[in-house]
Parts: C-alpha cells; structure tokens; sequence
C-alpha cells in the first residue's frame, strides 16, 4: 500500500470539518439500515439480507452510473479494490458469527475497537501523523463507548476473537479506503465493492434461499438505498481527510442509534447511555478543536 501525501497538503481546516461531517451523516445512515434490517431480521435469513443488499445496491447503482460505467469500470488498481471488499464482507460476516455466539452489547463493545486500529494503521501504511492528544482524545471515545454497552465481566474469552477479528477486518477495509479513493473514486470503489459482494453472495445463495415478503422486500430496498449512500459518504470521507481524522466521529453511530431506536422501537435511552454519549461528543469536539492547534 502506497502512502499518502502529508496531511496538510491534502486536507485544509475546511475539508477536515466537511469530511467529520460526511462520516457523521454516513454513520447515520447505517443505523437506518440497520433499523429497517431489524424489522425483517427475525423472519429472513441473514444469507438472504446480506445478498439482497448487494443486489438492490447493483440494481440502484448501475441505474444511477449507467452512462458513466465505461468511465467507471477500470482495472486500476483493481487488486486492492477487489481486497477491500473481501475485508468488508468478511467484516458482516464475522460480526453476523459474533452476535450467535455472545450478546449484541458484548460483540459490539469489542468491534468498537476498530477505530482505534484505523488510527494504528493509518500511522503504519499511510504514514499520517497522529498526536499524543490525539490519542487520547481517541482513548476517551472509547471509554465513552464503553459506559453506554457496559459490557459484561469475563467477555474477554475465546468467543470475543469473533469481533476482534471483525473490527480488524473493519479497520483493514477503511483504511485502504483513503488511497484508493485519491485513486479511482468513490464511484468506481462502490461499485467495484457491490459487484464483488454480489457475486461472492450469489455462490452461497442456494444455501439458505427463502423467499421474502414484499413488506419484507419493500424493507430490505430501503436498507439497500440507505447502505449504498453509507458507504458512498464513507469513501467521500476518507477522500478528504486523513483515516485518523474521521475515523474517530464512527463513534456518532451510538447517539444515532439511541435517537433512532427511541423513535422507531420505543427504547428510551437509560443514565449511562446519556452519560456515555455526553463522552463521546466532549471527546469528538476536543478531537475537532486539536486540528487547528
């Protein structure tokens, strides 16, 4: 993996706010995936979501890019691309294991860890530079994570090498993000990385085939679109900033699915999810304030 150019020379004051806010709204729209996916998920099989996803998102995406598919398809740097999203199904997958085999808090406190390995990748292939403060402000998020899961005592056993090994996935994906999207663009990674997914799903497809609904059909388009423009906005991110800028503001996803699940489910967030999100914005506006200084 080749290194980027020196962060100030790609990335102003400017582009770093536009870009923590393009990973906001990204981590947004992944939780209204989720939360559609959450309707139909008790009733579909998971091998039949994850393969309507990259379906619907190669229907959307060859209607929205059709006179740009020439300009689109090419095989530059097509290795690497084809790597990503490999690392990103295998990401779902993983996580999909990990939350079988132990609680969803659990799994999604360890697979948080995964933007703490963006920062240590970034440092080591992309060569970004990367401050004490930086670190700790980095440190603080994930405590702050920590507070609202809670997750149980002793949850650090064999089981948990389940999330681990999705958030390492995770952080190898999205920090390959940022050089191959100075390279080709965020069209031609999306929908390089639908097409792999598609096909690598399809293969498996006659394993677990049922037949949805059209209510459930109507959901899983929905997500479909929603997880198209996640990852459209992730890519754009990443193109304007340093990994070890916007990597940190994934942590968001926590206060959106709050927000999300009190409107849609009735959750009502508790004290320590409060608490916790208060963490996490103190710790995202130091980060955001340690850019100028």
């Amino acid at each position: 993996m080749t290194a980027s150019a020196p962060e100030a020379a790609v990335s102003s004051p400017r582009q770093k706010v536009v870009a923590i806010s393009v990973m906001c709204l990204a981590s947004l729209c992944f939780i209204a995936m989720h939360g559609f996916i959450k309707t139909v998920r008790g009733d579909v099989p998971v091998g039949v979501i994850l393969w309507s996803q990259f379906a619907f998102q190669f229907l959307i995406l060859t209607t929205l890019f059709a006179r740009h598919l020439p300009r689109i398809l090419t095989s530059h740097m097509l290795g690497l691309q084809v790597a990503r999203a490999v690392a990103q199904i295998a990401t779902i997958g993983i996580m999909f294991i990990a939350v079988g085999l132990m609680q969803l808090a659990d799994a999604i406190a360890i697979a948080f860890v995964a933007p703490l390995l963006i920062t240590a990748l970034s440092v080591a292939f992309l060569k970004e530079k990367v401050k004490v403060q930086h670190w700790l402000a980095i440190l603080v998020g994930f405590a702050g994570v920590m507070i609202v899961i809670q997750p149980g005592a002793g949850v650090f056993n064999a089981v948990a090498l389940w999330p681990l090994g999705a958030a390492f996935c995770a952080a190898i994906y999205q920090t390959m993000t940022r050089p191959i999207a100075r390279a080709v663009g965020p069209k031609t990674m999306l929908y390089t990385a639908t097409l792999v997914g598609l096909v690598t799903t399809s293969l498996a497809l006659p394993l677990f085939w049922q037949t949805p609904s059209l209510e459930q059909l109507a959901f899983l388009l929905a997500a479909a679109c929603l997880g198209a423009m996640a990852h459209f906005l992730l890519i754009k991110a990443y193109q304007m900033a340093p990994a070890s800028v916007v990597s940190p503001f994934s942590y968001s996803e926590l206060i959106w699915a709050s927000a999300i699940g009190f409107a849609a489910f009735g959750d009502v967030p508790t004290a320590t999810t409060l608490t916790g999100g208060a963490v996490l914005a103190a710790s995202g506006l130091y980060l955001l304030r340690r850019q100028y200084t």
